[in-house]
């Protein structure tokens, strides 16, 4: 059995050890949306603060507050008034709900750091990849790597080197039907492919949580996956009348708009769905 943190500290229940996960998480995704905007832009991190889209003005540390900035100013700039995207309080209370499910998933045990890294991780490529820009692989290397280290230190924590060898299985097929995938499509310049480079901590995920809990995330992403194409094919227009603005196929933001919005995305939706399963199940 798993070692639950509350076996080694009793004093810390796994309510408040899953409630101070939510928080941690509520502040990871304020930095996840520095991520998600700047790193496909090629944008540094680090520099400058955060500003706003619009008018490029640096944000005071009050207009930073993970999700009650967002409310307080009701969406808009300080400022020049301009909306501000609702992506940003959706990153950070998603992130939030991620961390809190996965730590009680996982009982407060020493591998839910790790879950929590890849559950940020994939929310960034999906995060970026229902935009109009295609998630770099960086960001699902990244934060797997970071995952991986986690992995091998809850797992020797909690003697549960069964759920480290996992993860590495499923690491290595998701990386290989990335890698396939990338072969076939080089730029990524079909919609079927976006969100790719999720497949890559997906299969981590999935591998990790054990043969039963990843079978039913991969069945229940190939069902979605199959529904997904499915809508594709019947609401996409002809390839004439289809096309985006500039000439070439719709964006996923152009998409995302349309009937179907999230569905016509199929590797977005089948990787959610298969990584939610996958949790409900080993739950």
């Amino acid at each position: 059995m798993i070692t639950p943190l509350a076996t080694v500290r009793p004093e810390v229940p796994l309510g408040l050890t899953a409630g101070l996960a939510t928080v941690i998480g509520l502040f990871i995704g304020s930095f996840l949306n520095v991520v998600v905007y700047r790193v496909p832009r090629h944008l540094s991190v680090s520099s400058p603060r955060s500003f706003c889209p619009t008018c490029r003005r640096q944000l005071s540390w009050w207009e930073n507050v993970p999700l009650a900035s967002w409310l307080a100013l009701r969406g808009r700039c300080h400022v020049c008034k301009q909306p501000i995207s609702a992506r940003y309080p959706i990153m950070e209370a998603g992130n939030a709900t991620a961390f809190g499910l996965v730590t009680l998933a996982w009982h407060g045990s020493a591998l839910a750091v790790a879950y929590c890294v890849l559950a940020a991780t994939l929310l960034s490529v999906v995060i970026i990849d229902v935009g109009p820009i295609r998630s770099p692989l960086s960001v699902a290397g990244v934060g797997t790597g970071i995952a991986e280290v986690a992995l091998v230190a809850g797992g020797a924590w909690a003697h549960r080197w069964s759920v480290v060898v996992g993860a590495q299985v499923g690491l290595a097929v998701g990386s290989v039907v990335f890698l396939v995938l990338r072969r076939i499509d080089p730029e990524c310049l079909r919609p079927e492919g976006y969100g790719r480079t999720a497949l890559v901590p997906a299969g981590c995920w999935l591998g990790g949580l054990g043969a039963v809990a990843a079978g039913a995330g991969v069945a229940g992403g190939v069902v979605v996956l199959g529904a997904s194409l499915l809508l594709r094919r019947a609401t996409t227009p002809s390839t004439t009348a289809g096309t985006s603005a500039g000439g070439g196929v719709p964006t996923a933001a152009e998409m995302g708009r349309s009937a179907g919005g999230f569905l016509r995305l199929p590797l977005v939706a089948a990787t959610t769905a298969a990584v939610v399963v996958g949790l409900v199940v080993f739950w």
